[in-house]
């Protein structure tokens, strides 16, 4: 079972669809589900499916519910924190036995399935005030990932922009500005606290591609950007919460160089002082110089 933490538009689904394809059971269904999505009552009848009968207006010969669905493969809980109380009891059952019990039946029905549920809330602030249960916390949490929101990892920008603009171009056809604009977009972004993460990115990108032609016919690439994304320039500049997070990876990067120092420069002696693999050492130190590349560049 796995737990994947992150804003909203950090890429949650997509990390949970790596993992069903990365496992055993990639040719098995992969099921998504918004737990925000539904009503209590209509969100039961979706996850555990119904009998005949079970219920007015219930379907003849009832209803296979999404877990049943999923069976052999993954069933992706999106939101799970916002799942009502009533119905975690029932899912916190699914975990432990590994059955499911339509609305109506009397006998349960064995599923091997495997959970993978995500949220943006934090969950331990939800169980102190009783509004998750602390069990099915527990069963959730086994393994956890965390998501950096991309605030937290603008080093990656430049990367992803181009990877969102050549999957734009199979619905949009670019304009010949568009490399220009994608490159300013780069630059500004790199101040702008990104709220809505990688989905933001992706509008940004996908309006520069469709509107691009016609906005470059006057004006520099900043003046096009401006008219086209007025909002990167007028609200949402990372100045807190951007400038801390930069701050703390700032003086990761002082530490680890001291280390390295005391260490003569031997990585592997380092990264056991540290309490980290040569592996974490070896990324930290390449985001570090990538870093320092984009800030030389943006001067």
């Amino acid at each position: 079972t796995v737990l994947i933490i992150g804003e909203s538009g950090t890429g949650k689904e997509l990390l949970a669809q790596g993992i069903h394809m990365a496992s055993a059971r990639r040719n098995q269904p992969f099921v998504a589900v918004n737990c925000a999505a539904f009503p209590a009552a209509l969100l039961e009848s979706e996850l555990f499916g119904y009998e005949e009968g079970a219920f007015t207006g219930a379907r003849k010969g009832g209803k296979v519910g999404l877990f049943e669905a999923a069976h052999t493969g993954t069933i992706f809980l999106d939101e799970i924190g916002e799942m009502p109380v009533p119905l975690q009891t029932r899912m916190l059952r699914v975990l432990q036995e590994r059955e499911v019990l339509r609305i109506g039946a009397i006998e349960p029905t064995r599923i091997d399935v495997r959970v993978i549920a995500a949220t943006h809330r934090d969950l331990e602030a939800q169980v102190a005030r009783g509004e998750f249960r602390s069990d099915l916390y527990y069963r959730l949490n086994i393994l956890r990932l965390s998501l950096p929101p991309l605030r937290e990892r603008i080093e990656d920008l430049p990367e992803l922009a181009q990877h969102v603009l050549r999957r734009v171009t199979d619905r949009v056809r670019p304009g010949s500005k568009t490399q220009a604009l994608l490159d300013e977009l780069i630059r500004v972004g790199a101040h702008y606290s990104w709220p809505g993460n990688v989905r933001e990115l992706e509008n940004f990108v996908e309006r520069i591609a469709t509107y691009s032609e016609e906005g470059a016919k006057s004006g520099s690439p900043r003046d096009v950007l401006r008219r086209l994304i007025p909002e990167i320039f007028t609200h949402g500049i990372a100045v807190g919460a951007s400038t801390l997070a930069s701050r703390r990876k700032e003086t990761e990067l002082e530490m680890i160089g001291r280390v390295l120092e005391e260490c003569g420069g031997d990585r592997a002696l380092a990264a056991k002082r540290l309490g980290i693999s040569r592996t974490t050492l070896w990324r930290k130190l390449a985001r570090g110089r990538t870093r320092s590349a984009v800030l030389h560049r943006q001067r």
